[in-house]
């Protein structure tokens, strides 16, 4: 019976054993599966410096009404319906905020993590997460927050996680974004690896923003210098899409408006819908569809005056319906600008191919943000850049296409003021522009007392070859003889055709009459050179007379016409018979 008060005791301390085995267990498994209860899983960052991506660790709650602080959500971690992110969904938060969570330790000293949130034009972003002492660290960044009080300067949201080694932080992100289905996650990566990503984004770009100012350039240069409307109007919508797209990508907000960040949203709705009016001006300006419908080009004007109206409007008071209307408004603008190419093409207008080639891509492009806005499709590299991709192969086909339409414009006038200066024969200046360019020599010659000389070449066969071998023979012993001219002279000399067999040839600088003597020689020497490109192996057959004028002229600048005047006469006197090939006289 004295063994029976013992083994009660050993019993019961048997049993609190058992117990107090069974309760660490069962608080062991609690702590394992604590990140499962959450729906996601720890990260550990080591020394790789990322991305990291937080799919399988990030948790959401849509807190509708959007006021509930982090305090709360702390405290009502295991009550609130936390879930798993599922990858590309798409959320609504007019009226709401978007909450996520995640885990994270750091194991490596030497690396500073970062979150970022890869997406230009968010409303608000905050990042919370306790220090070690317990206190509340926040940082905030988006459109509605001046640059200059974000935690880093940049085109998107960029955060510092806690940088203690070996110490487990849960980390919550909450985002504001009206109008628009959020569906971008973030990501982790190093301090490292967000400069170098930041610094490719520039040289990306900057390589774009520099091809779409360089063009603008050009098409105002060639505006200006063909007095073009088209060209006006195509640097005026790639100004205001490049600017649009300043705006979209976050670079308006970075550098030109820093400290106005009412301006962020502002432009990223207007410039765009000036953007859209500016396409359909240019289109209507190269196109004219009025020529083949009046009504198409009134709804053409129609919505160039609307889009910026609605942009306003929707500046002044904006909604979440007069978004869906700016959205209406672009799709219709891209309808309405194929129908006018589509209608071009149909009718014949050769250059409308190349506008057609021209904005396929951007329309291609202009789908993927499009169809983000109306939230078919979650946010991607497409939505966010396939726009400024579309412009770098827009912009050079367009130009391309302008270029061409101004040529072929231009190139009747081109060639009826050549005609006027140049001999379509033989290709050598007219009469006019001689006898311009012999004033200027006299001018020259008064003022600075340098000799000039002016030499009329007679092609004292030609009437015998037209007679003997047709007009076709004529012309060609014109246009072989002012070859052989210009064969012997220099390209400072000015070579032109006088008659219907007299060519002029004026010389300018330092000479004495026995060089211009030489030279006539010379182009005698030429033409008698026999050639197959005549019958019967015919010479050409030269008179020249030299007028030679020796230190200050005394001629007038008005009497270059009667110099050319009484050389031509010369030349003629000489075509007697006589043997006497060259002739010089004093002027």
């Amino acid at each position: 019976m004295s063994n029976v008060p013992a083994l009660i005791f050993w019993r019961a301390e048997l049993a609190r054993g058992v117990k107090a085995l069974a309760g660490a267990v069962f608080l062991h498994v609690l702590l394992l599966a604590g990140p499962a209860w959450a729906g996601g899983e720890a990260l550990t960052l080591g020394r790789d410096n990322g991305p990291v991506a937080l799919t399988q660790a990030l948790e959401y709650w849509v807190d509708t009404g959007g006021k509930t602080p982090v305090e709360q959500i702390e405290a009502g971690a295991g009550r609130l319906p936390f879930a798993a992110v599922v990858p590309d969904k798409k959320y609504r938060l007019d009226d709401a905020a978007l909450w996520l969570r995640f885990d994270a330790t750091v194991q490596d000293p030497l690396v500073h993590w970062k979150l970022e949130l890869p997406m230009s034009g968010v409303d608000k972003v905050a990042l919370y997460y306790r220090d070690s002492l317990g206190r509340w660290v926040v940082q905030q960044a988006g459109d509605t927050l001046p640059i200059s009080a974000w935690p880093l300067p940049a085109r998107y949201p960029v955060f510092s996680l806690n940088h203690e080694v070996g110490a487990s932080v849960r980390y919550y992100l909450r985002v504001e974004h009206a109008r628009v289905p959020f569906s971008a996650l973030p990501r982790v990566l190093s301090a490292e690896r967000v400069t170098t990503s930041r610094q490719l984004e520039h040289l990306f770009l900057g390589a774009y923003f520099g091809l779409a100012l360089l063009v603008t350039i050009l098409a105002l240069i060639n505006a200006a210098a063909y007095r073009d409307r088209g060209f006006a109007t195509y640097a005026v919508y790639l100004g205001t899409f490049a600017g649009s797209q300043a705006a979209f990508k976050g670079l308006g907000g970075l550098y030109l408006w820093p400290e106005l960040p009412q301006l962020n949203n502002m432009t990223i709705v207007l410039l765009p819908l000036l953007a859209a009016a500016a396409a359909l001006w240019f289109v209507r300006t190269v196109t004219t569809p009025g020529r083949f419908f009046r009504a198409l080009d009134w709804l053409i004007l129609a919505l160039m005056g609307l889009a910026p109206l609605v942009g306003l409007l929707d500046a002044a008071f904006p909604t979440p319906e007069s978004f869906a209307l700016i959205n209406i408004l672009v799709s219709a603008g891209m309808v309405v600008l194929l129908m006018v190419v589509g209608v071009s093409l149909v009718e014949g207008d050769r250059h409308a191919r190349w506008i057609a080639l021209g904005f396929l891509p951007i329309i291609v492009a202009t789908l993927f943000p499009l169809l983000r806005n109306f939230g078919l499709i979650a946010s991607s590299f497409l939505t966010q850049n396939a726009l400024i991709l579309g412009s770098a192969v827009e912009a050079p086909i367009l130009f391309y296409g302008l270029l061409r339409r101004v040529t072929r414009r231009v190139e009747p006038s081109t060639r009826a003021s050549t005609l006027r200066t140049t001999d379509p024969l033989t290709g050598l200046l007219t009469t006019r522009p001689l006898l311009a360019r012999l004033r200027q020599a006299l001018s020259t010659a008064e003022r600075y007392q340098q000799p000039c000389a002016l030499l009329v070449i007679d092609l004292s066969n030609h009437a015998r070859l037209q007679l003997e071998h047709g007009r076709e023979i004529g012309d060609r012993a014109m246009v072989l003889a002012a070859a052989r001219i210009l064969a012997v002279t220099k390209p400072t000399d000015t070579v032109a055709r006088v008659g219907d067999r007299h060519f002029a040839l004026l010389l300018e600088g330092p000479m004495t009459s026995d060089s211009v003597n030489r030279l006539a020689t010379k182009i005698l020497a030429s033409g008698l050179r026999t050639t197959t490109e005549l019958p019967d192996a015919d010479p050409l057959q030269f008179h020249i007379a030299i007028g030679y004028v020796a230190g200050p002229a005394r001629l007038a600048l008005e009497q270059a016409q009667a110099c050319l005047d009484r050389m031509m006469q010369v030349a003629k006197e000489m075509n007697d018979g006589s043997r006497k090939a060259i002739r010089m006289i004093q002027l």
